[in-house]
């Protein structure tokens, strides 16, 4: 308990745990950043500062340093002083370089939390007479409503006379289509399916110079927060030429082992994942949090209120699984799959960064061949080559996990690409067949040091009922998409043999 402690005068770490910037800054644009806030009357703790000298960081051509920045803090911290000096300095002092207007999207999952994104942008605007003055019309007060700001239908726009627009909205399935931002706010990043920013994220190809935030909490393991996770672990790699990281997290908590150690009711603890404490936040409004969820739900303490978010597990290579690696290796040979009757499988990497394709075909009445067949950066390929493929190898079978591929159902369905689609339990049988075929030596494959390099890393998860398994990265490095993917197509082939499926499009609704 807090009570009476001397710990009530403590305020919250000021300084994030992580704070990795890119490699190609030499300085920042904070001071124009904090010219709006006074135009606005905007106050920054310390840490807000801190983070927007990081997003605004140029490098030596005066280009934003970072495309893609992640901040990562727990909820009640004051993050819209991040986000809304940020929208202002884009909108009021930073032009594009070709005279154009520029757009900048404000993007959230919760259509709440989008309009009260506008509200406040809207409200602080109109009341500096020196901002209010730049919207169209002068921000003047029609029968309308607001000149310069559009409030129907759900259009939240902020406009002003040299044409640069800051827009609200939710992600949906065709948002942001048919426009093209220079700057794109993801708002509530734990939620952020792939199939959705799949379509959002090319949005920004076009500017000449593009930025996208994302910030967000920590996921549940059941929400879409795979593009939020490949974020930060890039972000906690650290080292790359155009992205940064910040997190509001305790020490440790990166750590499987030592995360699980970390005691989620010591004020430090607190302390360290929430710097707005003693600001914006009361210290009993932790302790509260703590009463009520500590013994009942601490998962949900760690996760909303402390940031704990480890990466996922390693584990030394000689154990990762019961795969018999050197049963695999010794079953290398001339077995190419090239031609029919097979099956495709398709696997997306963590965050949508790439994707491999492979196939597998009956060999002998005891084995089954699979070969890896292309791996390539991003998923906008994926269609085209295996509506391809597929022609190749006798109209093959195409497999995947759905949850897995969600960024590519909807181009495979536009390229008229069938599919059948893989659920848990199914996952779990390929990858119980695949281990015990492999270890009985009946998996002849082309000699691939790619494939076998994924296998090695690969470990294992369990799933989520039923006791079975499927495999997992070791290492956020280390792709595992070679292992999916042909651990899939030999399933299929199994599949398509015990059950033959003459229109796939009929499974599961799926076309």
């Amino acid at each position: 308990m807090l009570t009476n402690s001397p710990r009530l005068e403590l305020r919250g770490l000021q300084e994030p745990r992580v704070r990795a910037l890119p490699l190609s800054r030499v300085d920042s644009l904070v001071d124009d950043v904090l010219d709006v806030c006074d135009l606005a009357g905007i106050v920054c703790d310390p840490w807000q500062e801190g983070a927007l000298e990081a997003v605004a960081s140029v490098d030596a051509d005066g280009q934003w340093a970072a495309t893609e920045f992640g901040i990562l803090v727990s909820r009640q911290q004051g993050k819209g002083n991040i986000l809304l000096p940020y929208e202002l300095a884009h909108l009021f002092l930073w032009p594009r370089e070709d005279g154009a207007p520029k757009l900048i999207g404000h993007t959230a999952h919760e259509g709440a939390t989008a309009r009260e994104a506008f509200r406040r942008a809207r409200r602080t605007i109109l009341a500096s007479p020196v901002l209010r003055a730049e919207l169209v019309g002068g921000g003047k007060q029609t029968a309308q409503g607001v000149t310069g700001i559009s409030t129907g239908n759900g259009n939240w726009a902020i406009e002003l006379k040299n044409g640069n627009r800051l827009v609200f909205f939710t992600r949906t399935g065709s948002a942001g289509v048919g426009l093209s931002f220079d700057v794109l706010i993801v708002d509530e990043a734990q939620h952020s399916p792939l199939t959705i920013l799949e379509a959002l994220l090319p949005a920004t190809d076009a500017s000449p110079n593009k930025q996208v935030l994302f910030t967000g909490t920590v996921p549940k393991e059941d929400q879409d927060g795979e593009y939020f996770e490949g974020v930060r672990d890039r972000g906690r790699r650290g080292g790359l030429e155009r992205s940064g990281w910040i997190e509001h997290t305790p020490v440790g908590s990166d750590d499987p082992v030592t995360a699980a150690k970390i005691d989620l009711g010591d004020p430090e603890v607190w302390r360290q994942s929430n710097p707005g404490l003693g600001i914006r936040l009361a210290w009993k409004t932790i302790q509260d949090d703590w009463d009520r969820m500590g013994q009942t739900s601490p998962e949900s303490f760690a996760r909303q209120r402390v940031s704990i978010w480890p990466n996922r597990p390693a584990a030394a290579v000689e154990s990762l699984s019961d795969l018999d690696l050197a049963r695999w290796v010794a079953s290398a040979g001339a077995h190419p799959v090239s031609e029919g009757p097979a099956v495709i499988a398709v696997a997306v990497a963590r965050g949508g960064s790439s994707a491999t394709v492979s196939a597998a075909r009956r060999q002998t009445m005891d084995d089954v061949a699979v070969e890896h067949k292309k791996t390539a950066a991003g998923t906008m390929w994926v269609a085209g080559y295996v509506k391809e493929l597929k022609a190749t190898l006798g109209d093959a079978l195409v497999v995947l996990d759905p949850k897995n591929a969600t960024s590519i159902v909807a181009a495979l369905q536009g390229a008229g690409v069938k599919f059948l689609a893989m659920n848990i339990d199914e996952i779990a049988a390929a990858h119980s067949l695949f281990v015990e075929m492999v270890n009985a030596g009946r998996v002849p494959h082309r000699d691939q040091p790619e494939v076998t390099a994924s296998l090695q890393f690969a470990t294992t998860r369990s799933m989520t009922r039923g006791g079975g398994q499927t495999w997992e990265q070791s290492d956020p490095s280390k792709p595992i998409t070679h292992a999916q993917s042909i651990t899939w197509a030999l399933w299929g082939v199994l599949k398509s043999e015990s059950t033959p499926i003459k229109k796939p499009a009929s499974v599961r609704g799926y076309a």
